[in-house]
């Protein structure tokens, strides 16, 4: 299996190589992975601020996008994003779909693309299409290092996208966007767009809110480096060298769909993992699971609470219309119900 992993990376590493769709693949000054000062996590480096103008690349490391739904909310997503005046290009393989297990084409193909969009210094930013499944198999077939090789972009998205982020946080030292991807840009609410753009375009201040009517359920006042996202990712992740430290940070968490059961087995695997012991704070967005909003709310009480940090619940982020930004990696504050950057 190792022989077999090493030569499908060697493959990929030879065809991103030579020019691509997207554009010349150029690699930026080689960043340091991520490292805990003696005085705990740091804020990561805020990536350069877009432009209008700049240009923007759509990939799909996850799930296939050629459904006639998933392909017009791609195509609406891109019109929004114009809007905002930038310029958009496709990853080589957007449109390519593996239908076994619903991927956007192979692996090398999607890792092609992603690694591509990173390191062309002409793209500015890259964008997810989806999430879905996927994004722990473009892992698998890539070096994650080959991250350090880029140019100092925003990579946006989120759900099984939580991976990646995680992983540019930790090989680059950069911040990432937890926020919609390509087709949640299709469907979302004004201010959920507003707090994407406000993000990617440089414009928030320190001290803003991210988010706000937070619900105590520990109250307290804390503040750290903002990690987490999605908890069947976060689960899934233990011991793959993927997810950042939770020393001295924030933790943002959301999920969707599945029974109580894998929620609180999740849960339990990151609690036994102890990711999440040295955490300073949690705060819970979305859960809209298979269960019942009150057995849900048993169950993350039960895992949650338990661990004897503040925690609040009702952010506005994960898999709702209104999705907000938020800026993975950076110093952030929550006290009296609001999450804002420091």
């Amino acid at each position: 299996m190792t022989h077999q992993r090493m030569t499908r990376r060697t493959a990929l590493a030879s065809a991103v190589a030579a020019p691509l769709a997207i554009g010349s693949a150029a690699s930026g000054a080689t960043a340091a992975p991520v490292t805990e000062g003696a005085a705990g996590p740091r804020s990561l480096r805020v990536p350069a601020p877009l432009r209008r103008g700049d240009t923007v690349a759509v990939v799909a490391p996850s799930g296939h996008v050629t459904p006639a739904s998933q392909r017009a909310r791609v195509l609406t997503g891109i019109e929004r994003m114009k809007a905002w005046g930038l310029n958009v290009v496709e990853g080589a393989h957007l449109w390519d779909s593996d239908p076994t297990i619903g991927l956007a084409g192979t692996d090398e193909a999607r890792a092609s693309d992603l690694l591509a969009a990173w390191r062309d210094p002409a793209v500015d930013a890259v964008i997810t299409a989806r999430g879905g499944y996927g994004a722990q198999r473009t892992l698998e077939v890539m070096d994650p290092k080959d991250f350090r090789d880029g140019t100092g972009k925003w990579l946006a998205g989120y759900s099984d996208t939580t991976i990646l982020l995680s992983r540019i946080n930790a090989e680059t030292g950069l911040q990432s966007l937890h926020g919609p991807g390509v087709t949640g840009i299709a469907t979302a609410d004004p201010a959920t767009l507003e707090s994407m753009r406000r993000l990617l375009f440089g414009e928030v201040e320190a001290g803003e809110a991210l988010l706000s009517g937070l619900t105590p359920w520990r109250d307290g006042s804390v503040e750290g480096r903002l990690v987490g996202g999605n908890v069947t990712m976060l689960a899934t992740s233990v011991a793959t060298g993927d997810l950042l430290s939770t020393k001295g940070a924030v933790v943002v968490l959301e999920d969707v769909g599945d029974a109580g059961y894998v929620l609180d087995r999740n849960f339990t695997k990151l609690r036994r993992s102890g990711w999440l012991d040295d955490a300073e704070g949690f705060v819970l967005g979305d859960f809209t699971m298979a269960s019942s909003p009150s057995d849900t709310q048993v169950i993350l009480r039960d895992r949650i609470l338990s661990l004897g940090k503040p925690t609040w619940a009702g952010g506005s982020f994960g898999h709702i219309t209104a999705n907000r930004s938020l800026p993975m990696g950076a110093h952030v504050s929550v006290a009296q119900g609001s999450l804002r950057l420091s």
